[in-house]
């Protein structure tokens, strides 16, 4: 029969022959996990496997995914199982520990599982590898803090639940796991609770802050009996604290965020400890050359250190697009860590860290203007939270030029990673000081003018670039004034005033040519090309668009490569040539994508719809995709801020596939294209609409995107990575990026594998093929 004993000496008995109970269902359903039950139920019932071990982040439900499997998979066994929580005994003689399950299980087909295993792992790493050599039919699941360590174990990191990354659609975040659970458990403390337009962002945001821990989750939604979510969203800034409830509130043997925490940093070495409080002053993921800069050890002591921290769930690793390891501390233990430590030394190790970020960006610069622009561009994207604490940090220590100085150098990551705003504050609170340096004021405002102008705040954009140009002639810097030019005629032209803006940027072009500046000369090319487009030039913007791109083909700037060949596509729409259009934009749409640069990638799909739509409107499927896209391109504006430059067009565009798809597909194809990823909408708008193959049907409990189900399919055909890589229209270590992410999902390790796995979907799929 089914025990639950306080010591694993509960098994030193004979069993008897009939199967065991499992532990039974749970009083609330387990929200977000049938991924995770489903993968650990295949690693359990697998013959090969004979010792499974689940870690995971303090908070993050290890036991009771540990139950529900064992409840899962308990029918598989034969001989039944046995769940013991909380054993206790780390006294308990190995040797005899051993013998007695020997006894009691012998050659059996059994499953036992235990759980809160925290005070006998050194007693467990002894006998579990004899105990499953001598029991040859014998399953054990371990759910603990940290990995036992002993061959053999076959390790589950069970990692929080998603969390929203948005709240800009009510309906979609109840979708999101972190939220599902918070709204079931908060209607369990307040049955009138619901989801409302007034506290869906105060709820995205407790669960971000919650870092999608279970137990923080239970915690939080529980206070709903008697506050809000703004209300305790504002008491979580001031105290840790208020993530505490009693026995009723949470399923779990801890009833405080703060004491769970503390009692797993109690269990570090002194210089485990001392390196990880170094490390709480990163705000998001770190690289292992970041972490040893700001750890204070050697680098061979901070990977053994790092190594540890990573096993016992206080720092989470995973792998990054370059191959690179990247790491993340929760927020919660960041936070209790920053607590503990004292005013002065917490001070010294934000500077340090704000000096090291500055290194970090004077490092990207020439990166960014060459062939390895998206892997620096994600880099900066992916350390965004450390760059805006570096800026906060100099600001408030009244280390103004400094400040300024870090912004300026940051230009394309405002522009290209969309960070419009924030690249607007930054610059605005310097120059509001007025104790700048000349060249450093002057740069500011230019650089903000810029910033406005993508922001389509025209009126200051051109009150901020006249000033920089006037203080340019002031200095004599003719490249500096020159460049000013240059925005001033794209702003103007953005305004229609196509006249004034061919006079600026044909004066831009001259001077900029003189000054010497290739790149600066090749942008005022393409602007001017975009400005003899609209006055119905096309055989004049044809020849200055490719003069400015085969300057940017001899730097190897990527971006803007990509961003010349989409005018050039525009160009050809323009002239009538609607197959070299559409080639041209699947070629700098798919590197704009690959960049990550939003605004460009809004801009490109509705240009893009306009031809598509213009070109193949008698298909019902081009009508789709346009909505899908143009919603997409509708999001990403919103998130970066920066509005379309034709929305006049977009409309009437939208108005014809609103009549032509009726309104109950249109409106599913808009929701459809707000919450699909970019990379996703750009791969299907572009994909040809003729000939195509009959759409996949995407089974429901597959882990992988359509984008990851298509790589998987062409790995099973045979196909190379730069095969697939030019079959799909994507870079070659996109097509890398996708099969890690396969392989980490499917839990293979090789191509094989994931090809045998596909091929298994595929038959299932369509028994006839």
């Amino acid at each position: 029969m089914y025990s639950r004993r306080n010591s694993v000496l509960a098994l030193e008995p004979a069993l008897p022959d009939g199967p065991h109970l499992p532990p039974g269902q749970a009083p609330t359903p387990l929200v977000g996990r049938e991924t995770d039950i489903r993968e650990l139920g295949v690693r359990l019932t697998d013959p090969h496997i004979r010792l499974v071990t689940v870690t995971g982040p303090v908070g993050v439900g290890k036991s009771r995914l540990a139950a529900a499997v064992f409840d899962d998979v308990l029918s598989e066994f034969p001989d039944g199982g046995r769940f013991l929580s909380s054993p206790t005994d780390p006294q308990a003689d190995p040797d005899a520990l051993a013998q007695g399950v020997v006894h009691g299980v012998r050659d059996r087909r059994f499953l036992l599982a235990l759980d809160h295993c925290e005070q006998i792992m050194d007693t467990l790493r002894q006998v579990l590898p004899g105990l499953l050599a001598a029991c040859p039919r014998l399953t054990v699941l371990v759910a603990a803090d940290e990995p036992l360590g002993v061959y053999g174990e076959n390790l589950y990191r069970l990692g929080p639940l998603a969390v929203p990354e948005s709240a800009d659609d009510p309906a979609r975040l109840r979708e999101v796991p972190a939220v599902r659970l918070f709204l079931e458990r908060a209607r369990a403390a307040r049955p009138d609770f619901a989801l409302t337009g007034d506290n869906a962002a105060a709820v995205a945001a407790l669960c971000a802050r919650t870092d999608g821990l279970p137990l923080a989750i239970e915690l939080a939604a529980a206070r709903m009996k008697l506050t809000s979510p703004q209300r305790l969203l504002a008491e979580l800034e001031e105290d840790l604290g208020a993530l505490s409830g009693g026995p009723g509130d949470c399923a779990s043997r801890h009833h405080c965020m703060r004491a769970a925490i503390e009692s797993r940093l109690a269990r570090l070495a002194e210089e485990d400890a001392a390196f990880l409080h170094r490390l709480a002053c990163f705000h998001g993921p770190f690289g292992l050359d970041s972490a040893v800069d700001l750890g204070g050890a050697p680098p061979a002591r901070a990977r053994r250190i790092l190594e540890r921290l990573v096993d016992r769930n206080l720092l989470q690793a995973q792998e990054c697009p370059d191959g690179e390891i990247g790491f993340q501390m929760l927020g919660l233990i960041r936070r209790r860590l920053l607590e503990a430590i004292p005013p002065r030394e917490r001070d010294r190790l934000m500077r340090e860290h704000a000096e090291h970020f500055a290194g970090v960006v004077k490092a990207a610069q020439d990166g960014l203007s060459g062939a390895e622009q998206a892997r620096w561009l994600d880099m900066l994207a992916q350390v965004h939270p450390d760059l805006m604490a570096a800026l906060r940090l100099l600001t408030s220590t009244g280390e103004n030029a400094e400040a300024v100085a870090l912004t300026l150098a940051l230009r394309r990551h405002w522009l290209i990673n969309g960070r419009l705003r924030d690249g607007v504050h930054w610059l605005s609170e310097g120059l509001a000081t007025g104790a700048l340096p000349r060249h450093l004021g002057t740069g500011a405002q230019r650089l903000l003018g810029e910033l406005l102008l993508w922001s389509g705040e025209h009126h200051d954009a051109h009150r901020r670039l006249t000033q920089a140009r006037a203080a340019y002639r002031e200095m004599r810097d003719d490249s500096g004034a020159a460049a000013c030019e240059r925005l001033l005629g794209l702003l103007a032209c953005h305004r229609g005033e196509l006249a004034e803006a061919g006079r600026l940027l044909e004066g831009a072009v001259r001077a900029l040519r003189d000054a010497g500046t290739a790149r600066g000369h090749a942008l005022a090319l393409r602007d001017l090309a975009e400005c003899r487009r609209a006055q119905g030039r096309p055989e004049q913007a044809r020849e200055l668009a490719e003069r400015a791109l085969h300057v940017f083909l001899r730097q190897d700037d990527t971006r803007n490569v990509a961003l010349t060949r989409c005018l050039l596509a525009h160009i050809a729409d323009d002239r009538g040539e609607g197959e070299e259009a559409e080639r041209l934009y699947r070629q700098s749409l798919t590197r704009l994508c690959e960049l990550g640069d939003l605004p460009a990638c809004a801009a490109g799909l509705e240009r893009y719809v306009l031809l598509l739509t213009a070109r193949h409107g008698r298909m019902t499927e081009s009508w789709r995709r346009a909505v899908r896209a143009l919603a997409a391109a509708d999001r990403l504006r919103a998130v970066v801020g920066c509005p379309s430059p034709q929305p006049a067009a977009l409309d009437g565009t939208l108005a014809q596939a609103r009549s032509r798809l009726g309104e109950e597909a249109f409106e599913e194809a808009w929701r459809a294209g707000r919450s699909a990823e970019p990379g996703d909408v750009v791969a299907e708008t572009l994909a040809p609409l003729r000939g195509r193959r009959p759409a996949r049907v995407r089974p429901a409990d597959t882990p992988l995107t359509e984008r990851e189900l298509e790589v998987a399919e062409l790995v099973a055909r045979g196909l190379t990575n730069r095969e697939i890589a030019r079959r799909l229209g994507i870079a070659e270590w996109t097509v890398v990026n996708h099969l890690r992410k396969i392989m980490r999902k499917l839990d293979c390790c090789s191509r094989v594998q994931v090809a045998s796995w596909m091929t298994r979907l595929l038959g299932e799929a369509d028994p006839a093929a």
